[in-house]
């Protein structure tokens, strides 16, 4: 025989301390005293960018929605804070050319060398302990009709937690973005068994041990304890899985609280958990705790001898008369019902494989804590109490008995989210999974930066002179070459994307003038495509257009001339201009579109014989020289390669970038090409970055309704001026706020940024290297100067400008790319 006694442990296990008992429903844990207990993730509004105003209204909304719960109710707000190193993976981008993926390079070697990034996940845990089952029969058979009274004690208690949970999170999403944990399945390969994992079980195992991972659950899923079991050595310094555990407990409370009090340890560069478990109390029950308190404070007001002998002879105690009356107040702010009353508990739990860095990472948050007004200690002997009253779900363990209400804590729970972006591109047409369009470190929080909200890309970029513009927008299209089958259409002022457009190997035409490396200007034949109704239709309106600009009113018989010429040159060889000048037959129009044929001062660009225009997945179109033009000659000029841009979206991912758009925003017939795209374009998957300088032109457009409408996605440069009235109102219009305001107002030029869209708000540094700026940042005269005088030595042109930059590794950086 073997003797076993010695292996039998009468003592109690880790999975007896924690109180899972199973799953009874999708998402709704069953714990071992028969309670129920449901989650959500959530993501709260970002109180940096919001005003006073508006965080008071986010808290006094929250204490509404809690104040309807009582005795039996348990809801548990958890922040915590993980690290990330996440930067899109190589294999995922599909960059075609080595400088725009040597950038990319460049980005992810920084923010992998970087240490310190941090992102905070918020998450709720509702619990509630049915009545007793005496207790409920009577009001089932009171109230109840014929087939309540036949459903089970059980069944009525899970059909009551799902309608409270309802509106609970319907009240929350008006507040919150939130969405339920959920129990998901995954059919196994053989496709003959059903694997079944729960989010709220991950979530558990996540707050015991710090692993984020699946766990799948058996096939009857009870028993969950011994699946959420781990290895804890409990002492004054704990253990959980070999790592060792610290707790910091709040056990001291300032005089008042306010909205987001406790912000700054959601900007904590460490990993934490930070726990806030409060417990409801009916009003009846808050107001006998209360009257207790009272009672207490009431007795000291004067000393015992002046009470026993009736005397007023000693002074009263002015801290407890204080007490009472405050005590007084919250007994009738418990009767009004407006706040709930009940016991709040707030711990932040630690993990690190070293003691030693431990007591560090507990001493700075103790510190943080401290200096906001709070009291905080290190736990020691109640480590592990404190530890297991964290834990989701946990009625017993380490009850803080002072009460306070909703209100407070509405104030003290970690609402505020720093938003960190979206992981994968949001867009529905793009291949599940996609990347980011830009990752960015900014502060200890890093910042994911996506154009997109759902399937609309179009963005608004607003910012003066001077103020990082053009970096942004070379960035922005050099980060877009990461997807697949990738567009780029980029109308510039000034060359600012000459350097990425030539070195990504795209075409940088000159409009008006000469190429930039000194080849004869482009030519176009707008007439050469004459194949479809459509495009037939397209060249009537087009001619229309160029006849309408010399000022000639068009009438019907005009209309009914140009139509007639276009399909007699649809059956003919010769499409140009001047062929269509020969074959009209009204004196009007041959005069009118003479500016623009071989003999007016336009026919060397319109007037070509074939169009040399050859579009590929980059182009850049330079237009400053157009627009000394006059509208006589952009108008027609522009609304041909806005049409043929507009035939080569064919649904792959395609970006359209409008560098000065006032020009565009100022005239009526692009004004309503833009109004057009912003609402037809995002179904071919094409967003559109406008970016201005003029806000008064925006203003002015008539069509700022429809860009703040049409443009979810708003980037704002630093502006001294935002704050001045004139420029202040037009930020207002677009749905700033005066915090927001104040944000763009002070942020520094040319390096900070600051993004607004339906997701979040966050100011965000670029955090550019010397290979980015090589090509994104050099657009100086000098600098375009020495790039095309570098570009004439051959194709391998970009590595000795990086060398020239300084950068001695230049030619190994592009090859590895």
């Amino acid at each position: 025989m073997v003797a076993l006694r010695s292996f039998r442990h009468s003592g109690p296990s880790f999975a007896d301390l924690v109180p899972y008992a199973g799953l009874v429903a999708n998402g709704i844990v069953l714990l071992k005293d028969g309670s129920l207990m449901a989650g959500w993730y959530f993501a709260g509004p970002d109180s940096e960018s919001s005003t006073d105003a508006e965080r008071n209204e986010v808290s006094r909304q929250i204490n509404t929605i809690l104040a309807r719960l009582g005795s039996g109710w348990m809801i548990q707000v958890e922040a915590v804070r993980v690290p990330t190193t996440d930067y899109p993976a190589r294999q995922d981008c599909h960059f075609p050319d080595p400088v725009t993926r040597a950038i990319d390079d460049e980005r992810r070697s920084r923010f992998e060398q970087e240490r310190g990034h941090f992102e905070s996940r918020h998450a709720i845990i509702l619990s509630w302990r049915p009545p007793e089952r005496r207790r409920a029969g009577l009001a089932r058979y009171i109230y109840s009709d014929t087939e309540s009274r036949s459903a089970s004690y059980a069944d009525t208690a899970i059909e009551s937690f799902r309608t409270s949970m309802r509106e609970v999170e319907q009240y929350l999403a008006s507040v919150l973005s939130i969405r339920r944990m959920e129990t998901r399945e995954v059919e196994e390969r053989d496709g003959t068994r059903t694997a079944r994992y729960d989010e709220l079980f991950q979530f558990i195992r996540f707050c015991i041990t710090g692993e984020n991972h699946p766990i799948r659950l058996p096939d009857i899923p009870m028993y969950l304890d011994w699946l959420a079991t781990a290895e804890l050595q409990h002492g004054l310094s704990p253990t959980v899985e070999n790592r060792f555990l610290g707790v910091v407990a709040i056990d001291g409370f300032p005089a008042e609280s306010w909205p987001g009090i406790l912000n700054s340890l959601d900007l904590m560069p460490l990993t934490y958990r930070w726990s806030s478990r409060f417990m409801f109390l009916d009003d009846q029950d808050a107001r006998q705790k209360l009257e207790r308190t009272r009672k207490k404070w009431q007795q000291k007001v004067r000393p015992f001898i002046d009470q026993l002998f009736q005397t007023q002879s000693r002074s009263i105690d002015q801290d407890a008369a204080v007490m009472v009356a405050e005590t007084e107040d919250a007994i009738a702010e418990a009767s009004s019902q407006l706040v709930a009353y009940g016991y709040y508990t707030p711990v932040i739990v630690l993990f690190d494989e070293s003691s030693a860095r431990l007591q560090e990472k507990a001493e700075a948050v103790r510190r943080l804590i401290q200096a906001e007004g709070f009291g905080a200690r290190i736990e020691t002997l109640n480590a592990t109490e404190a530890f297991l009253g964290s834990l989701p779900g946990n009625w017993y363990a380490n009850i803080r008995e002072p009460l306070i209400n909703t209100r407070n804590l509405a104030d003290l729970i970690p609402l505020n989210s720093v938003w960190s972006g979206n992981p994968t591109a949001p867009c529905p047409f793009y291949p599940s999974g996609s990347p980011p369009l830009m990752q960015v470190a900014s502060g200890s929080t890093p910042f994911r930066l996506n154009l997109h909200v759902d399937d609309v890309g179009h963005t608004l970029v607003f910012g003066p002179t001077g103020s990082g513009k053009s970096t942004l927008l070379a960035l922005i299209a050099a980060q877009f070459r990461r997807y697949a089958g990738a567009q780029i259409f980029a109308f510039d002022k000034g060359r600012s994307m000459l350097p990425l457009t030539l070195a990504a190997g795209g075409d940088h035409y000159e409009i008006g003038g000469d190429d930039a490396d000194g080849a004869a200007a482009l030519a176009f034949c707008p007439l050469s495509d004459l194949s479809t109704d459509t495009d037939r239709a397209w060249a009537a309106e087009w001619v229309e257009t160029l006849v309408a600009v010399q000022g000639v009113l068009i009438t019907p018989d005009h209309r009914n001339a140009i139509s007639r010429q276009i399909g007699l040159m649809a059956e003919a060889r010769g499409r140009s201009l001047s062929d269509f000048v020969s074959g009209v037959q009204m004196r009007e129009i041959k005069d009118a579109l003479h500016h623009y044929t071989v003999d007016g001062p336009m026919g060397q660009l319109l007037d070509a014989e074939r169009d040399g225009l050859q579009l590929g997945s980059f182009q850049t179109f330079e237009i400053e020289q157009l627009m000394n033009m006059g509208e006589r000659n952009l108008v027609p000029v522009l609304t041909y390669l806005f049409r043929r841009i507009e035939k080569r979206l064919s649904g792959a991912p395609s970006l359209i970038i409008l560098d000065e758009a006032w020009l565009m925003l100022g005239h009526p017939v692009f004004r309503d090409k833009i109004r057009e795209w912003l609402k037809v374009l995002r179904k071919a998957n094409c967003a559109v970055l406008l970016a201005t300088q003029s806000i008064s032109d925006a203003e002015r457009s008539g069509i700022i309704d429809v860009l703040k409408e049409s443009c979810p996605t708003k980037i704002c440069l630093p502006n001294g001026a935002a704050r001045e009235p004139g420029t202040r109102e037009f930020y207002e219009r677009i749905g700033f706020n005066e915090r927001q305001i104040e944000i763009v107002a002070t942020a520094a030029p040319k390096r900070e940024y600051y993004v607004a869209s339906p997701k979040g708000r966050r100011l965000f540094n670029m955090a550019l290297g010397p290979v980015a700026l090589s090509f994104v940042g050099a657009s100086g005269k000098d600098d375009l100067k020495r790039i095309l005088a570098l570009k004439k030595t051959g194709a391998n042109w970009p590595v000795y400008w990086l060398i020239e930059r300084g950068i001695g590794h230049a030619d190994t950086l592009l090859a590895d790319s």
